[in-house]
Parts: structure tokens; sequence; C-alpha cells
């Protein structure tokens, strides 16, 4: 078999050595734009702020036997003929293909504002983006966006001692990924960072001189700025599928079905690209997240081999640093829910994450969200410890389909140098149980009580 491989991102990676594990004696062609083999994205604020050098998030070896073309961009697939045709230095080039995979990825949004293009105006996307900003990287640094990447820039970059502004257009930071109960949270570290944050505030242009840049302007006035990192969001690149023919979803990103095939049963989509189901809502949706690129490419990967393996919709878990601490979430916060007219339950508990008698003892909090009948839909968590690790759980729980009635009997491994015996999501369970279902503690095996 012949496969092609458009993109060579976590999911692209990923497709291409399952792609050799399960089919050992296929040829396996990537084709990626970029000049690297593969990067961290994750780690480019470390970078920024010098925690890391370039090097250290850069691969140099691609994973698996397979034909890596760099510095390649795919135009087109002939899906008649099954070839893709791509651009290899200028020069027009043919591959045959039996199967595609196409992870392209996301592209990030460059909004069309009045200096936009001054030198110390750039956004934090690759080693590229990042390296330019590092040749202007100034004292006064404003963060554009209140995105996880936005938290975390400004986050490294006040380690660093410089005068860090971050705004956000909208009422609060990470709309509609997080609830304000734990935006609070992010907001007051970031503060406690020394970054200023602030809130409904747009940008509205920016202002240089002798083509430097000297200001970000807004509605809430002129912020003085040597450097401008915007990152206020991406879009799915979809050049090469819609020049393809194949069929584009709502949320702009190549819509696939359970298996990751394409309107085509010949190209499969896999990562940031692809619109898939949300797991609790049905919808579609694009996750953005390297966790969930993966997962999809080995689908993606297997099915194009021949099996037939299910994608169970996402549920887009996802963890940031702040500071010392970190918070995350899983599956549907409670704006969302609201904007989609879903009903739901909400509960917010803050508790010790050590015993008492332990120093360094901090606070955790959790945030739960649960239908009528206490299943978990959502979950956020923020805390010094222990953060990824109850993210993990709550994602488990909610795929299996865990109520608040489950969790609060569960038993929880304690060691009192790791956490308290009275693990917080245990409860915060028992408090949404004790609020909403002490008089109507459900039976089992049932979602009637």
């Amino acid at each position: 078999m012949d496969y092609v491989v458009i993109g060579h991102g976590t999911a692209g990676q990923t497709v291409a050595a399952v792609l050799k594990k399960v089919d050992p004696e296929s040829h396996v062609t990537v084709i990626e734009r970029g000049k690297h083999v593969a990067i961290h994205p994750c780690s480019l604020p470390m970078v920024l702020s010098g925690k890391l050098s370039p090097t250290d998030v850069e691969e140099r070896v691609p994973r698996g036997k397979v034909d890596l073309i760099l510095g390649s961009e795919a135009r087109r697939i002939d899906r008649e003929r099954k070839l893709v045709h791509f651009d290899r230095g200028g020069s027009l080039e043919s591959i045959h293909y039996d199967k595609v995979i196409i992870a392209t990825g996301l592209s990030p949004i460059t909004p069309e504002v009045e200096g936009i293009h001054l030198e110390g105006v750039g956004t934090v996307w690759d080693l590229e983006s990042v390296s330019d900003l590092l040749k202007h990287l100034g004292n006064k640094v404003v963060v554009v966006g209140g995105s996880a990447t936005g938290i975390e820039v400004a986050s490294e970059l006040a380690g660093t001692g410089r005068d860090i502004t971050l705004i956000e257009a909208m009422e609060q930071l990470m709309p509609g990924k997080v609830d304000p109960p734990i935006s609070s949270l992010v907001m007051k570290s970031l503060s406690d960072l020394g970054v200023k944050v602030m809130l409904k505030t747009p940008m509205e242009r920016l202002e240089g001189s002798g083509g430097k840049l000297t200001h970000v302007v807004t509605p809430r006035g002129s912020v003085e700025a040597d450097t401008a990192i915007v990152v206020i969001g991406a879009r799915p690149n979809v050049s090469v599928a819609i020049e393809s023919g194949l069929r584009i979803g709502e949320t702009g990103g190549v819509k696939v079905d359970e298996y990751m095939f394409t309107s085509d049963p010949h190209i499969l989509a896999a990562g940031d690209v692809a619109e898939v189901r949300d797991f609790i809502t049905g919808r579609p949706t694009i996750t953005g997240l390297a966790s969930t690129a993966l997962v999809q490419g080995r689908i993606a990967a297997e099915n194009a081999a021949g099996g037939r393996v299910k994608y169970p919709g996402a549920l887009s878990p996802f963890l940031v640093s702040v500071g010392e601490y970190f918070f995350g979430g899983v599956g549907l916060p409670a704006s969302r829910a609201e904007t989609l007219s879903i009903d739901y339950l909400a509960f917010r508990f803050s508790g010790s994450d050590l015993p008492r008698y332990m120093s360094g003892k901090d606070n955790a909090v959790i945030w739960m969200v649960t239908d009528r009948e206490g299943r978990i839909l959502g979950a956020q968590v923020f805390g010094r410890r222990g953060v990824r690790e109850r993210i993990l759980f709550l994602t488990a729980a909610i795929y299996a389909g865990f109520r608040v009635h489950d969790i609060r009997l569960m038993e929880f491994a304690y060691q009192p140098e790791v956490c308290d015996v009275l693990e917080p999501i245990a409860t915060a369970a028992e408090g949404i149980y004790r609020k909403y279902f002490v008089f109507r503690e459900p039976s089992a095996g049932s979602s009637e009580d």
C-alpha cells in the first residue's frame, strides 16, 4: 500500500508512525511544508522566555521509516487518478497513493488592523515566529489574546522581569473554555506575577515610529509597547481539501465520519484540521490540541490500513501553566452549556491539596458540571499540584458515564506527602450530591431515581 500523509505535526507524525507498525510493508510518504522534521509548539512560550533553546523543541529524525519531504506543500489531490500534486521548491511534482491522510493542522489568525506589520509585532506559532520575536523582544510587552497560549506567554515573560500587559476582548480569560470561578483564579495568578490584565479590551490598532511599534491602541486608551504578541486564535488549513473537492464542515474543518474518513473513501483527515463530533453535545467541533490530534492520528492510521476503529468523540482535555500553578478542563463548561441551552448543574469546591500538618499545602479548586441525573458533563481544576492527574481522572469518568453518586463513594489512593485523605474530586462530588441529589439517590444501573 502507498500512503501519503499531508502534514507532519502531532497528527501527521502519529499517522506515519502507526502506519508503519500496522502495515510494515507499506510505503509511507509525508509531505511537510515546513523546514523542520517536527517541533513541539506547546513549548514555544518557554523558548520565548529563555527556559528552552530552539533546538530543545525541535525533532530532527522522523518517527518510523518514512519518506519525509520537507519544504513542500500539497496543492491538490487528483481523486480520479489517485495522485497528490505538491510544490517542492517551486517545482510541481506528483505522487501516487492508495490512501491519503490530511493532517495540515491550523494557521494563526492575523487580524487586519493598522500597524500589524510594524517591527516588534509578532506571534507565537513556530520556531520562525518565535525567532523573529526574540530579535525585537523589548521590556514593555503587550500580549493580545487571553487564550491558553496568551496566558502562558504572559506568565513566562513575567518571570523574566519584563513589563507585561495582557489584553482580552471578552469579559474573561479563555472564554468558552473555562468558567468564571476558574478564570478569576487564573487572572489573580497572572496579577500576582505582575501581569496587568485588561478584560473587555480589544486591540483597535498598532502605532509606531520609524517602522517600530510604540503603542497598542484599545478603546480604553493606548498601552506603551516595544513588543506586541498577537495570539487571538487559529483556523484550519483546508486549502488542499477545498482544491480537491472534499466536504468542509460548519466549523471550517474537513468533515470526517466516526472513522476519520472524509467525503472520499480513500482520504482521511486527523488532528486540528478535522471537524469531529463533540463527545458531550454531539455537535461538530475542532479540537486544536496535541493530545486529541495524537488519538485521531492513531485511529486514522489504523483505519486507513483496513481497521474499523471508531473515534468516540472529542472531550478535549487541556492543561495550562501560570507561574507555579496549573489549571485545566475537560468536557462541557457551564458557559457553553448555557449557550447551547443544555440543562446543567454546577458546583465549586475549594480545599487543601495536602493534610493541614504538611508544609507547602495549598488550595485545589474543582469546578464540576453535571446533568440533572448527576452524570459528569465537564470539569475544571486549578491548583499547584495534582491538576493533571485530576483532569485525567475526570476525563475517564466522563467517558465511563460516572455520576457524582459513583465518585463520592470511590476509593482514592492517599499519601500525605502527595495528597490529603479527602480527595478534592470526591469532596466536590459529595458537595454537588448533597446540594442537588441527597433525597434522590439513583438506583444502580438506572438514570432514574
